[in-house]
Order: C-alpha cells, then structure tokens, then sequence
C-alpha cells in the first residue's frame, strides 16, 4: 500500500513542474510566432515603401527625362526663332536703307529737271524714302529688340550706327513735309541741309549693312554680301549712265549755245 502511495506521490507532484513546461513552451512557441508574424510585418512595409520609392524615382526620373526633352527642344526653337527674325532684319534694312533711300535720291537728282524732267518726280521720290522709311524703320526695330533680349551678341557699333541711321532717317522725312517754299529766303539753305544729310545717311546705311553681314557667323554671310554687292552696282551703274548723260548733254547745250552766240555775233557784223 506504501508502495502504491508513494508511486501515486510521484506522479502527482511532478505535474505542476510538466506543466509549467507545457506553459513555458507554449509562451515560446506564442512569441515565435508574434516575432515571425511581426517581422513578416516588417518586411511587407519594408517591401510597400521600397515599391512607393522605386515609383516615386520613377516618376521623378520619368520628369526629369520629359524636362531634359523639352529644354532642347525649346532652346532649339528660340534659336529658330531668333535666326528667322534675323534674317528678316537683314532684308528689311538692305531693301529699306539700301535701296529705296538711294533710289529716291537718284530720282530727285535726275528726274527734276535735267537731265530728264518728270513731271511726277517728286511723287516717286516720297514714295521711295517713305517706303523706304518705313521698311527701315521695321528693321531697325527688330534689330533693337534682338538686342535688347541678347545679352551675349549686343554689337555695340552696329547698334550705334543703326540708332544713328534711324535718326537721320527721321529728320529726313520731317524735311520733306517742313520744307520752305521756293520763294523763302531759307530754301537754299534748307536745300543743302536736306541733301548733304541725305548722303550721309545713304553712306552710314551702305556701311551699316555690310557690317551687319560681317557679323553674321554662318556660311549665308557671304551669299547676303554678293546679293547686297549685286544691288549696288544696280543703283551704281544707273546713277553712272544717268551721270554721264547729264555731262553729255550739258556739253551738247553749252555748244549750242555757243554756236548760237557766234552766229548772233557774225550776223551783227553783217
């Protein structure tokens, strides 16, 4: 009976210590799988954040890729633009300044009077140096503006001489809507005035449109200066032929006149 008593004992005291191994493992076993269900947590968020990161690089590599894209692609554009508005600037100032302000100045100097007389003389020659004026006058203005908006190409001694130009120009065309009657005695004077200005404003024009084709950096520039060259010979041929003409014709009614005289004088001594 002892026997039994005492095997009964045994089992029943080393219960507690059994189960509180049970409970110690089950706790373990609870905390394992608290500390993988907490690093599983870990990891999604690690993996949800690497992804929101590789999007938002993405994005910025995806905007910064559009930006670099359309940089070129606008400085290409501005530079379009500018070399269009160039170009018109050259062909404004060449056909304005250079060829209708001198060819109105060859109208008023051969077409008054001598040595061939048009009755329409002064018209043509208002509508050359007005259009001219004008046309010029366009030129100039787009000249400063690219000026104005370049800081690197100001070309300092074209502007001036342009401004200059632009002046002259002006006073010119307030001398034909100011001038003097004939019978005042500051017409002469104002004659002068009107011409000696007129000259040099044809002269700083010729100067002014060949350097402005000397600055051009691209193989054009030649073309524009034989084009420019071509019309010069133009007006300088035709004011050539209309100036020997003058002299020929002068000599011709000066020799006439002189035969006249002889004639009158030996018909007086008869």
């Amino acid at each position: 009976m002892n026997f039994y008593c005492l095997v009964f004992l045994s089992l029943i005291f080393p219960l507690p210590s059994i189960s509180a191994q049970v409970s110690l493992c089950n706790e373990e076993i609870s905390f394992a799988t608290m500390v993988g269900k907490n690093q599983e947590w870990q990891v999604d968020t690690n993996l949800v954040d690497m992804e929101h990161q590789m999007q938002a690089t993405s994005v910025q590599s995806t905007e910064s890729g559009v930006t670099a894209g359309l940089r070129p692609w606008k400085g290409q554009s501005n530079w379009r633009h500018r070399h269009h508005l160039k170009n018109v600037h050259g062909i404004l100032n060449i056909f304005g300044w250079g060829f209708l302000l001198p060819t109105g100045a060859i109208v008023a100097r051969n077409f008054r009077d001598f040595p061939l007389k048009c009755d329409e003389w002064y018209q043509l020659h208002t509508l050359c140096q007005t259009s001219g004026y004008i046309v010029g006058t366009v030129g100039w203005g787009i000249g400063i503006w690219l000026g104005n908006s370049s800081k690197q190409y100001t070309l300092k001694a074209h502007r001036i001489v342009g401004i200059i130009i632009f002046t002259f120009a002006t006073l010119q065309m307030l001398a034909l809507w100011l001038q003097p009657k004939k019978e005042d005695k500051f017409r002469k004077c104002w004659e002068i005035y009107h011409h000696l200005l007129g000259y040099a404003l044809i002269v700083l024009s010729i100067a002014n449109i060949f350097d402005g084709i000397s600055n051009i950096q691209s193989h054009a520039a030649e073309k524009w200066r034989w084009v420019y060259v071509g019309m010069l010979i133009i007006l300088a041929s035709t004011a050539v032929a209309l100036e020997v003409y003058r002299w020929i014709k002068s000599k011709n009614q000066q020799q006439m006149a002189f035969d006249e005289n002889e004639l009158y004088a030996s018909s007086e001594q008869i």
